[in-house]
């Protein structure tokens, strides 16, 4: 009797143990669907977001490369001189000369639309154009008729190659402006595209393109479409009929100067997105750039996904019926097999787990792997800015001081101004220089402290005074409007001076440049720690901007700006020497208005 009832638990276990593994079967499939799903999102938006950040990232570096032609362009309308072709000629080969890589050329047009000068081509050939009559070109017409610069869409020439121009007027200025010709930069739309896909990520496998504001195809895979209306019969006899419609009003959207990315589904099922980003010069809409991104590897994702899900199905089947059988032993085993299964079991999920956790730790590497690349790319940005500003007034003034000597001159005269400015932008290329200096002694752990004793009050009385004095040549109006408030006050402290004085006039410059009215007040006190270590405490309050919200997270981090208006190196050195010191440097919001930095270092 006994028998019979343990035989009916076993049966009654048997399908139990088969319920339940056929029951996390069909619960292990749906949800290895659902996660497949989930997957495959997340690669269909990581393709979209890469694409995004692509098409912004080359809508900038469009702007960064035509931005010199265009400071080219106006300089040399400005300087060229009918009295003396010769030393303009010689100006406009040197201004092609840094810009080969992109433009083909220079050009000087006169008043009738005939040309006066062609850079880098000797006077013989030049004589051989002269009788080409260029004034019902568009690049001479529109500066002629606005008295303003002029970019093109994508316009044929003579050679049938299609280039983009962009042109200055020439005016003389007595009473009112006179018209005297352009100046005119040509740039061949093939290299133009060329280079533009070669700036395109690999990972992102996609296509470059440009559009005018009135929907002219500058640039395409497609060299036929150039010049073409995008509503026109040669382009839309390419565009499939299943996705003509959407496509259309897609392109329309993107022609009213806003970003966007938006996704097409072609034939097949097939997806890939097209994001679009507006190129503005000067403040105006001129061009729309695009990226077209498709959807291969979340495809390619997809496709290893139902293989997994397939294996995975196989693995539960096999694995249920091993479980039939464990099963089985398990009822006729002793507790002690049990015990070891429940441990085994126990050490499965451990590692399973360990899996996970590494898994996350990856994760978040690569997301910050990621955030550094994109501050990475924005410091390469701002650097560039920030070394072609103090540049080009250089050469600037160095061109016009040649131009006198050209004209037989052997002394010439220079105003206050500019060499103040040539000082002024030469002390701006220096200090770049040294905080790219500071940065990589950082990095290599090699930054060195020569501590002396002194008194805190002298540095930061002279770093006032040297704002003062930089304010006065730079921006005396801004000088009237803002109070530097001190109350001098004489505290020692046992320090590297130097580097106390980098931190203290960073700070005060940091508050300067988002001040434009109001004041900024500096105290200085000393404070004990809970070991009896004396620290000297410095605030800097300003009722200025504010720090953004994204920005106060990382605010002492490398790279952070969100302007081309400095490097966002400055806070990063100052958190770096303050550390090395054995203090600390924060900052917060002010209630009111403004913000305020704080750092202490001890004392001795």
């Amino acid at each position: 009797m006994l028998s019979i009832v343990l035989s009916r638990i076993n049966i009654f276990l048997l399908i139990l143990v088969i319920g339940v593994g056929i029951s996390l079967s069909i619960l292990s499939y749906h949800y290895s669907g659902l996660t497949a799903d989930q997957i495959g999102e997340i690669a269909s938006n990581d393709i979209r977001s890469n694409a995004i950040i692509e098409t912004d990232g080359l809508a900038k570096t469009l702007l960064h490369i035509i931005d010199p032609v265009s400071t080219n362009l106006e300089i040399l309308s400005r300087i060229v001189n009918y009295s003396n072709i010769e030393g303009t000629n010689v100006i406009m080969d040197a201004v092609q000369n840094s810009t080969r890589s992109l433009t083909e050329g220079y050009y000087w047009i006169d008043e009738n639309g005939r040309i006066v000068s062609i850079s880098n081509v000797n006077s013989s050939i030049i004589a051989s154009y002269s009788g080409i009559d260029l004034s019902n070109r568009e690049y001479f017409v529109i500066p002629k008729e606005t008295h303003a610069s002029y970019y093109s869409s994508a316009i044929e020439s003579i050679d049938k190659v299609p280039r983009l121009y962009i042109s200055f007027p020439v005016l003389e200025r007595s009473d009112e402006e006179v018209f005297k010709g352009v100046i005119v930069a040509s740039i061949k739309i093939h290299e133009l595209g060329r280079f533009l896909q070669s700036e395109l990520a690999p990972q992102v496998a996609g296509n470059v393109g440009l559009m005018d504001k009135n929907g002219i195809i500058i640039y395409g895979s497609n060299p036929s479409l150039i010049g073409k209306y995008y509503l026109g019969e040669e382009f839309q006899s390419l565009v499939p009929e299943e996705i003509r419609g959407p496509y259309n009003s897609l392109l329309a959207r993107s022609l009213k100067g806003s970003a966007g990315a938006e996704d097409l589904i072609l034939f097949g099922g097939n997806k890939t997105t097209l994001t679009y980003q507006p190129v503005f010069i000067g403040g105006k809409y001129l061009w729309t750039l695009f990226v077209s991104s498709p959807h291969q590897l979340a495809a390619e994702v997809g496709v290893l996904i139902n293989n997994q899900k397939n294996f995975s199905t196989l693995m539960i089947l096999i694995i249920g019926a091993v479980a039939l059988g464990i099963a089985f032993l398990i009822l006729s085993w002793n507790k002690r097999l049990g015990s070891a299964v429940n441990s085994r079991t126990i050490e499965l999920k451990d590692a399973n787990n360990s899996l996970l956790r590494y898994n996350k730790l990856l994760e978040s590497a690569n997301e910050k792997l990621s955030i550094h690349d994109k501050m990475q790319k924005e410091f390469i940005n701002i650097a560039a800015h920030e070394l072609r500003t103090p540049i080009m007034p250089i050469l600037g003034d160095a061109i016009y001081l040649e131009r006198q000597f050209e004209e037989g001159k052997t002394e010439v005269m220079v105003d206050r101004e500019q060499v103040s400015s040539i000082i002024r932008n030469a002390k701006r290329l220096r200090r770049l220089a040294s905080d790219i200096l500071d940065i990589t002694k950082i990095e290599s752990q090699s930054l060195k402290l020569n501590k002396e004793q002194f008194n805190l009050n002298d540095i930061i009385l002279s770093s006032i005074s040297d704002i003062k004095a930089q304010l006065l040549s730079s921006n005396p109006e801004q000088l009237e409007n803002l109070t530097i408030i001190y109350e001098p006050k004489d505290i020692f402290v046992f320090a590297d001076k130097n580097r106390i004085t980098q931190v203290i006039f960073n700070l005060l410059s940091n508050s300067v440049k988002f001040t434009e009215k109001g004041s900024i007040e500096i105290m200085i006190k000393t404070e004990s720690d809970t070991t009896d270590t004396n620290y000297v405490v410095v605030s800097i309050k300003d009722t200025g901007q504010g720090i953004d919200k994204d920005i106060l997270p990382r605010l002492f981090t490398k790279f952070a700006s969100k302007s081309f208006e400095g490097t966002g190196l400055g806070l990063f050195i100052s958190k770096s020497i303050v550390h090395s010191h054995g203090g600390k440097i924060w900052a917060v919001n002010n209630h009111d208005y403004g913000a305020t930095f704080y750092f202490k270092i001890p004392q001795q």
